[in-house]
């Protein structure tokens, strides 16, 4: 019945994004972009709500509730592919539908605007596990999924150095081997906040796989 409920919404809208509408005369504030635009044309906001907090007009009565776009706990592992997946395919159990009749580009400007309630830019960056990544940044902290010192990470194999220019991300390759064969996977995902001088923030995920560069 829940899930009914927001399908009824959704139909309203299911033409909406193929003729974008006109917002002039819209309460609230006017797009500025193609992922907020779908945001709002496909009545996100009614669940999720216009902050992303999950505290949209029909959440009160939602179990599980929507999901907090601007939670670390739940946005921070949330990968592209489930959210695409979620977009495309709807989340069995929960009240969100389908959206079948999006296109590829309009699900990733949409996860993109999604993504933006917690960061302003993100950047995958692809590592072997005996490679260092430079960030050039004017940033002189990051914040991760690490230890509350945040000078390294909780599986103990990345660390940092703030140095002219940006900040050193450094990968041990012994600690980095040892975790993926004792997770048996090839490669782990950690990400990186860096809040700049200006304010703004860059969300990093570092996808470091089992490889050895130069070896």
């Amino acid at each position: 019945m829940k899930k009914l409920i927001v399908l009824l919404v959704v139909l309203f809208t299911t033409n909406a994004y193929a003729n974008i509408r006109t917002f002039g005369n819209l309460p609230e504030a006017v797009p500025t972009t193609n992922g907020e635009a779908i945001f709002q044309d496909m009545k996100c906001v009614m669940c999720h709500g216009y902050g992303g907090n999950g505290d949209g007009l029909l959440s009160k009565g939602l179990e599980p509730k929507p999901r907090n776009f601007t939670s670390w706990d739940q946005m921070l592992t949330k990968t592209d592919i489930e959210l695409y997946d979620s977009i495309k395919n709807g989340v069995e159990g929960s009240a969100m539908p389908a959206f079948s009749y999006l296109t590829d580009g309009q699900i990733e400007d949409l996860i993109g605007y999604i993504r933006s309630f917690l960061y302003d830019a993100h950047k995958v960056v692809t590592l072997c596990a005996n490679q260092d990544h430079f960030i050039i940044t004017d940033a002189q902290w990051v914040e991760t999924n690490i230890n509350e010192d945040w000078q390294e990470s909780k599986n103990g194999f990345l660390s940092f150095e703030n140095i002219t220019g940006g900040i050193l991300v450094k990968v041990d390759p012994v600690k980095t081997m040892k975790h993926l064969r004792k997770i048996n996977k090839k490669l782990v995902r950690e990400y990186i906040l860096i809040k700049e001088s200006d304010g703004h923030r860059v969300l990093i995920a570092l996808r470091i796989s089992n490889c050895l560069k130069g070896m």
